[in-house]
């Protein structure tokens, strides 16, 4: 049977303040809340005006801006096709993906957030990993910043034992558990919300870490990072990149490779002094 789309149309409110737990509060047409600084943005399938402004008057919040957008455009442009890294095919459920005999299929149901796998950092990420994984394989990953958790199916699929993912907004945790159960990786992959920064004591071989430039360099000042066999840092413009890069290399990590596309870069370190878990 066919699976149709589920997001043809947004209906985007932007309210001003976060919101947490928000599907106490939304339940018809509700895709889900994102919260960036200090802002919420409400997602409906259907409009909800009404139902919108009286939630915020009610709270004393302000509603910013209505947006109507198609998916497509949400997504850049890109309509969502099954592609191949390793061997490994990415697919929407939506899609009927032909998987070749020696290959995998992982269903990855993006929603709103990131990591449809389109985006160059995530690429980068993905080919990465595959790399990593035909040298050795990392027992532990932790995965900070999962959003679709598309990275720790990926690190689960090429032979990981458990994989902690992270992420600090409510529908990129309720995306990445949707999808560790419609690839069957609840025994591998636990997701949690939280900041990166609070778990990067936690025990890994490999720390992935597509976020923003500000939580990296947050992370560099943590002794805990130094300590990870590999670690994969993306969500980076070049010139970003080469200053993580000389700080890295200031620390004693070897640079293993780097993977530039458009204006960004994936920087794949290793220390070799790191035990194995």
């Amino acid at each position: 049977m066919e699976i149709m789309i589920p997001y043809e149309t947004l209906y985007i409110y932007e309210i001003c303040g976060e919101i947490q737990g928000s599907r106490n509060f939304f339940k018809e047409d509700f895709i889900g809340c994102w919260n960036e600084e200090g802002s919420s943005f409400l997602f409906f399938s259907l409009p909800h005006d009404e139902q919108v402004e009286a939630f915020a008057d009610q709270r004393g919040l302000s509603l910013l801006t209505r947006n109507i957008l198609d998916y497509k455009a949400w997504q850049a442009g890109e309509e969502l096709r099954p592609f191949k890294i390793g061997n490994l095919v990415f697919s929407p459920p939506w899609e009927n993906a032909l998987v070749g005999k020696e290959e995998t299929l992982v269903h990855i149901d993006p929603c709103v957030v990131f990591g449809t796998g389109y985006h160059p950092t995530t690429r980068c990420c993905l080919r990465t990993l595959w790399e990593i994984y035909q040298k050795e394989r990392p027992r532990k990953i932790l995965d900070l910043g999962t959003g679709s958790g598309i990275l720790a199916l990926a690190a689960a699929k090429w032979g990981a034992k458990r994989v902690l993912a992270i992420d600090c907004n409510e529908l990129a945790v309720e995306t990445a558990l949707r999808n560790v159960s419609l690839n069957g990786e609840w025994e591998r992959i636990e997701v949690r919300q939280g900041k990166a920064e609070d778990f990067i004591d936690e025990e890994a071989d490999l720390i992935c870490a597509n976020i923003h430039l500000r939580v990296i360099e947050f992370l560099l000042k943590k002794r805990a990072l130094f300590q990870k066999r590999w670690f994969i840092l993306s969500g980076l413009f070049l010139r970003e990149g080469e200053e993580i890069e000389k700080r890295l290399r200031t620390s004693g990590i070897i640079i293993s490779q780097k993977h530039e596309e458009e204006n960004w870069i994936t920087l794949t370190a290793f220390n070799k002094n790191a035990t194995r878990s």
